[in-house]
């Protein structure tokens, strides 16, 4: 609850602000949820916004990835990971060559208003192209190298067909949303039990490789996760997608930057960049929110009619929003992991090699053995130049200097194993080229909290005290889908303006 300070520095312009504005919807966080919902918003609602971003420009780094669809000609074996979450678009450009290279989200699949909001952007569309990598797998914890073998592509496609046969008549219950969840006595069987034994039920282990490469790593061990989580990782429209039955493109220019570069020219002044909101009024009439821009230290107070916060609902995340008992009591049921995402700069690791970590019982052939949080998931070559992509993933706790030290410290026991080269006694030293933290991802529940209710109480707060919620949390983790979701959100959150 707010102070009497608090509310009446709001009410009366007790900060030291500089300027007071009113907009009909006030939305925080340009991440991919925020930033699509503040342009339909906007321009197709005929709505005033504000869109307030902590970051200098839009998506760097606030929500899965869409993977390149027609795979099946390509061998697993190789194949650079094609992974990444939610709206992390990260593109970073080598000053050399000018080369994009986007090591956050790699491709969009096509679903919903994909298509339309890229035209309405002037973003032309192309398919993307897979870099064909040799992989080495490999114990990074001891440097060993494994006799790990991949199920042949044939039998991966086969499984993945079955997969989808299975999961599909589900679609509806959890993507884009969870509008339809089922109550306790109709959920699926299939959704409350571990995922490692759901495909073992099922005879789906085949599948279980390309399904963690892809986007399950971000979960950290699937086998052991809700199969119902996991759903909303690898997804339906994304196995549709991986068999050729869905379509996926990436911008022309191979950078995936240029939609949330265009969704910022046409916002304007409308956003307000390294921007974070300290203390709010919520209330059934609108909303007041204090936001203090931390290079100039500018304060601002919007008054709004709605609010829309699209980040995870995280305590530190939703502390200056001062939430009710029952929000408070529904979000510290989230369980997160976090992920973090590089490109490194490397002499000594392979042109063309990737190296993917796995513990030493997954050899020969344990297609559900996979490493614990935190971890080092794998190392792959971008295709040029020197640059290697990295993917750490971690607990809700794990730091950047945290994880950047595990990525040196693995790349040590590679140098001291033999499977990176290097002169005797040789130092790690990691250049990074670029670095990104997603921050805390996967938000999941237990199965008891599930079938208790809780998708059901989550989907209760909405609207309450005049905010709504959109990202990851609520929905799934690639673009396009929580697009979908904002375009089911927004009617509902305008109502009545």
């Amino acid at each position: 609850m707010l102070t009497a300070l608090a509310v009446a520095a709001l009410v009366c312009g007790g900060y030291a602000t500089e300027q007071v504005i009113f907009k009909d919807v006030a939305i925080i966080g340009g991440g991919a949820s925020g930033s699509y919902a503040a342009v339909r918003i906007r321009e197709d609602f005929g709505k005033s916004v504000a869109l307030i971003e902590k970051k200098d420009r839009l998506v760097r780094t606030p929500s899965h990835c869409s993977v390149i669809a027609r795979l099946a000609a390509s061998s697993l074996v190789g194949l650079t990971c094609i992974f990444a979450q939610g709206g992390h678009v990260d593109s970073f450009v080598d000053p050399e060559t000018n080369t994009p290279l986007d090591f956050g989200v790699k491709s969009f699949i096509d679903e919903g208003n994909a298509t339309g909001f890229f035209d309405r952007l002037g973003i032309k569309r192309k398919h993307g192209a897979n870099i064909r990598l040799n992989t080495t797998y490999v114990d990074f914890s001891t440097g060993k190298v494994l006799g790990f073998t991949p199920p042949p592509m044939a039998a991966q496609m086969d499984a993945l067909k079955k997969y989808l046969e299975i999961v599909e008549p589900w679609e509806h219950l959890i993507q884009p949303g969870y509008f339809d969840f089922p109550d306790r006595d109709a959920i699926p069987h299939d959704f409350l039990i571990p995922f490692g034994e759901f495909v073992t039920a099922h005879g789906l282990e085949e599948a279980v490789p390309f399904i963690y490469q892809v986007t399950g790593l971000g979960l950290g061990n699937i086998t052991n996760e809700l199969t119902l989580f996991v759903l909303q990782t690898f997804t339906v429209a994304m196995t549709r997608s991986v068999l050729g039955l869905q379509d996926a493109f990436i911008p022309e220019s191979g950078r995936n930057q240029d939609v949330y570069d265009a969704v910022a020219g046409l916002l304007g002044s409308d956003v307000f960049y390294s921007s974070t909101v300290f203390d709010a009024l919520r209330t059934r009439h609108g909303v007041k929110l204090a936001i203090k821009n931390t290079d100039s230290g500018h304060v601002t107070v919007i008054k709004a009619k709605r609010l829309l916060i699209a980040i995870e609902p995280t305590a530190e995340n939703t502390g200056p929003f001062h939430l009710d008992a029952e929000e408070r009591e529904t979000f510290s049921k989230f369980r997160y992991t976090r992920r973090y995402a590089g490109i490194i700069k490397s002499d000594m690791l392979a042109v063309n090699a990737s190296y993917f970590n796995l513990p030493p019982n997954a050899a020969p052939k344990n297609y559900l053995s996979y490493p614990e949080v935190p971890y080092d998931a794998r190392i792959d070559y971008m295709g040029t130049g020197k640059y290697f992509r990295v993917n750490v993933i971690g607990d809700k706790d794990l730091e950047p200097d945290s994880a950047k030290e595990l990525v040196r410290r693995d790349i040590q026991t590679l140098m001291d194993a033999g499977v990176v080269r290097a002169g005797e006694g040789a130092e790690a030293e990691v250049d990074w080229a670029d670095f990104s933290d997603h921050g805390p991802m996967y938000a999941h529940v237990s199965g008891q909290e599930v079938e208790a209710g809780f998708i059901q109480n989550l989907y209760g707060l909405q609207g309450r005290l005049s905010t709504w919620w959109t990202g990851a949390a609520w929905s799934v983790h690639y673009q396009t889908a929580l697009w979908k979701f904002d375009d089911i959100l927004i009617p509902k959150l305008l109502s009545g303006l």
